[in-house]
Order: structure tokens, then C-alpha cells, then sequence
């Protein structure tokens, strides 16, 4: 299924929210309009209803002189009927001559029923098959007393102009909102496509950076202070990314050199056995090939353990550091039972891997065991394990590059160089602090530290300082 781009979403959310939004504005102003026309209208339909129904109260008599009522009313849109409480027609004024006396009637008739005074009724004209619905007209009943009996004074008023006002007002309404519509569409468009500029041109970079030209980085000029904070994320995941290919590129290189001389050796040393006439001669380069061989078993084992510990899935839990060092060094004890001391202590906890906590300080005592004749003591503190030894200590340079895969400083050690980048990783891994302690004169000393409170966060305790 194709992914639909963020520009995309972008959009749709944008034009449904815009167009939601407009349809509740428009609404609201549609009903308000409407609203207010119709107040205006019924206001100024109540109006002459109460003046005419005054002047008739002022008459001495129910009768009433149609010029003087247009004296004194004056002539307007509005027409007027009064019908007693027996539902006759008293006066009947209607200068637009289009009203229907059965629709004025059925009004009266609607009010009595349900008290209704203003309402809109369609009347009809034409007689015979020559029926037509004429215009809407408002209504308005207005019941008064006149000499204590009962009068019902009835003004209509048309809408057809009023229909048609409203009609008029509503199209331009629309006709407004669709274009703000249009206008606030094409603005916020335009501002999309300037706020994804730059993510684009990110991506673009991106796209460039190939195994061949790892050290270019992207680079987005004027790109706002969230683009900045994304393009340094991704150049510096790019920096790890390159950091770990020239890793594998060295450690590729070196482990191959590693393997290709035993190699080189074992064909050489084949090739003389083959020559060999003695059974004695032929015993010693079989020898010579048998302990390449096994250098090169080790090498791979080594190399097979650097990816389990870095390919492993890793579980966190809480741990007794005493514990975990001792099962770690147990077996180390028993192959140096004289030079080993242990000083445990029981309060200490970790956040952290069992097994991969095991092989780093297995690897760091392993280390000190090879380089010195003397005492290796393995300390555990609170949030802290230490591992010194009586060795000859190093100089600057070799602690400099002490983590590095495939480094020795001494050749007449065995081994291939690989523990201590082991225990470098894992320390890493579980935000463990390292600090190398190491001189001629004193030996060698190297601390980790964590967190006592777990292994995220940059409180540490005695005040150290370590890198």
C-alpha cells in the first residue's frame, strides 16, 4: 500500500478543519442574519398593530372612517383587519389589495386555537381552476378591549421583498465565505509547502549520503528552530553512523590480518611437512600447524562472542552486584587461587544485564591476571567496582588506546586484544563511568561507576571525576 505523503495529511487535515470551521461560521452567521431580519420585520409589524389598535380604543364608537384611519395611521406595507369576538369583520384596510380574507380568518382562528399571536401563512388567489399561491405574509394578532368587549386587530404584512432581501444577503454570504474559503486555502497551502521546504531538502541530503561519502552532512539554511533540532539529531546519528562504519571497516581489516597470518603459516608449514622425509621432521611442522590452528579456533571463538555480546537482546533488572561479580571470577579464583582478593559488599545494586556485567568484569580480572605476577584485587563498593592490580602499569599513549579492538601493547602475552573493547561496550551499554588509574610505580587501577539509583541519570556519588 502506497504511504501517503506528510504534505498530504497535512492538507486534508487542513481543508477538512478550514472547511468545518467555515461551515460552523457560516452557520451561525446565516441563523444570526436571518435571526435579526425577522426581528427587525415582526418589530416593525407589532408596531402599527399597537398604533393602529390605539387609535381605534380612541374612537367613541366601534366605527371607523377610512380616511380618517389613513390621517392618522398613514399608509404603509402593512394591512390591518378588526374582528370582533364573534368573528366578524369590523374594518378591513389592505392597500396592496393582495390578501386573502380566508387566510386572515384561518390566522385568527390558528390564535384562538393555540394562542399563537405571529406567524407566516401562505394565502392563496385566483378563483375556479385558476388557483395560485400568492406570497407569504406574516402575521400578527393583537387581541384588545374596547368598552369592555373583546376585538382582535390582525396585521399581515407581505415578504416577498424580505424573502428576496434575505435571499439576496444569504447568496452574498456565500458568496464571501467561499471566497475567504478560497483565499484562506491558497494562504495556507503556500504556508505548507514553506514549512515542508525544508524537510524536503533534508530529505533530499539525505538521500545523497551513500557509503562513499559518509562524512557529508545535511545542512538546511533558515529552516526554523524544530527543523534545526531534527537536522542535528540526524547529523549526529549520521556521526555514529560513520563512527561505526570506519569500526567495522578497522575491526574488519585487522581481524582479517589477524586470521590471514596463522593462515599463512599453517599453508607454509604444510607445504614443508609435505617435504619432510623424517617421521620426527613431519611430527614438528604438524605441531606448528596444530598451534596456528588453535590460535585461529580462539580468534573466531573471541570474534563469535563480540557478536553474541553486541547482538544479544539485553534484559535490565536489578542486581547484587556482589553477587554477579563473584559468579563471574569464580572460575578465575580457582585458576589463581593465590593471587586473586575479593572484597565484597553486599549493599551494592545495579540496573543492568547479569550475563553481559559478567563477561566485562571477567574480561577486566582476566586482563590484570595476564599482565602481572602480582595481587589483582576486585573491590566493590555501593556503586562502584574497582579492579587493581601490582602490573608494570601503562604509559599515555597505551591507556589512550586501551579500548581499541585488536590492541597490544606487549606481544609475549597471549591473546588477540579484543577483551577490553568487550568491556568498553558494555560499560556503555549500562552508563557505567570508567576511570583508568595507571603508572609504572603503582600498577594499574580501573574503577566503574554507575548510577546507584539506576542506570539513566548523571548523579554520581565520592565525588569522582571520570570520562
Amino acid at each position: 500500500m502506497k504511504m501517503k505523503s506528510i504534505r498530504f495529511k497535512v492538507i486534508i487535515w487542513f481543508s477538512v478543519t478550514i472547511s468545518a470551521v467555515f461551515l460552523v461560521i457560516g452557520f451561525f452567521i446565516y441563523n444570526f442574519q436571518l435571526n435579526s431580519s425577522y426581528k427587525t420585520f415582526d418589530d416593525y409589524l407589532i408596531l402599527n398593530a399597537n398604533r393602529a389598535a390605539n387609535y381605534f380604543k380612541s374612537l367613541p364608537n366601534a366605527s371607523i372612517s377610512m380616511q380618517a384611519f389613513i390621517n392618522n395611521i398613514g399608509i404603509s406595507d402593512v394591512s390591518y383587519y378588526i374582528f370582533d369576538s364573534k368573528d366578524n369583520l369590523l374594518f378591513l384596510f389592505a392597500p396592496d389589495q393582495e390578501n386573502d380574507l380566508n387566510s386572515i380568518k384561518n390566522a385568527l382562528r390558528k390564535y384562538l386555537l393555540t394562542g399563537e399571536k405571529i406567524f407566516t401563512v401562505e394565502s392563496s388567489t385566483g378563483s375556479g381552476g385558476n388557483i395560485q399561491q400568492s406570497n407569504p405574509q406574516r402575521i400578527f394578532v393583537l387581541p384588545f378591549q374596547k368598552n369592555k368587549e373583546n376585538y382582535y386587530l390582525i396585521a399581515s404584512r407581505q415578504m416577498e421583498e424580505f424573502k428576496a432581501t434575505n435571499l439576496g444577503i444569504s447568496y452574498w454570504l456565500l458568496i464571501g465565505l467561499v471566497l475567504a474559503f478560497l483565499i484562506i486555502m491558497s494562504g495556507g497551502l503556500l504556508i505548507i509547502g514553506k514549512a515542508l521546504k525544508p524537510i524536503e531538502d533534508m530529505s533530499s541530503q539525505v538521500k545523497r549520503i551513500k557509503t562513499d561519502n559518509l562524512s557529508e552532512r545535511i545542512n538546511v539554511k533558515k529552516s526554523g528552530k524544530e527543523i534545526e533540532i531534527l537536522e542535528q539529531s540526524i547529523n549526529s546519528t549520521l556521526d555514529r553512523i560513520e563512527s561505526g562504519v570506519k569500526t567495522i571497516e578497522r575491526f574488519s581489516s585487522i581481524a582479517a590480518h589477524e586470521l590471514k597470518t596463522p593462515i599463512s603459516v599453517i599453508k607454509s608449514d604444510a607445504q614443508i611437512a609435505m617435504n619432510k622425509n623424517s617421521i620426527e621432521e613431519l611430527k614438528i611442522a604438524l605441531e606448528k600447524i596444530s598451534k596456528k590452528s588453535d590460535e585461529m579456533s580462539k580468534l573466531i571463538d573471541i570474534l563469535l562472542v563480540i557478536s553474541k555480546v553486541k547482538n544479544v537482546p539485553v534484559t535490565f533488572e536489578n542486581l547484587n552486584m556482589n553477587e554477579v561479580a563473584f559468579e563471574a571470577i569464580e572460575d578465575l579464583i580457582k585458576k589463581y587461587p593465590d593471587r586473586i582478593e575479593f572484597f565484597p559488599n553486599e549493599d551494592s545494586y545495579i540496573k543492568g544485564d547479569e550475563n553481559l556485567l559478567k563477561e566485562m568484569i571477567f574480561n577486566v580480572v582476566e586482563n590484570s591476571c595476564k599482565y602481572t605476577v602480582g595481587k589483582v584485587k576486585i573491590e566493590i563498593g555501593n556503586n562502584y567496582i574497582t579492579v587493581s592490580d601490582e602490573g608494570p602499569g601503562m604509559d599515555e599513549e597505551t591507556k589512550s588506546h586501551l579500548f581499541e579492538e585488536f590492541f597490544r601493547k606487549r606481544t609475549d602475552v597471549s591473546g588477540f586484544g579484543l577483551g577490553l573493547s568487550v568491556v568498553k561496550y558494555i560499560a556503555d551499554l549500562h552508563s557505567i563511568k570508567i576511570q583508568v588509574d595507571s603508572s609504572p610505580a603503582n600498577g594499574t587501577k580501573m574503577n566503574f561507576m554507575w548510577n546507584k539509583h539506576g542506570i539513566y541519570g548523571d548523579v554520581f556519588d565520592n565525588g569522582h571525576n571520570f570520562f
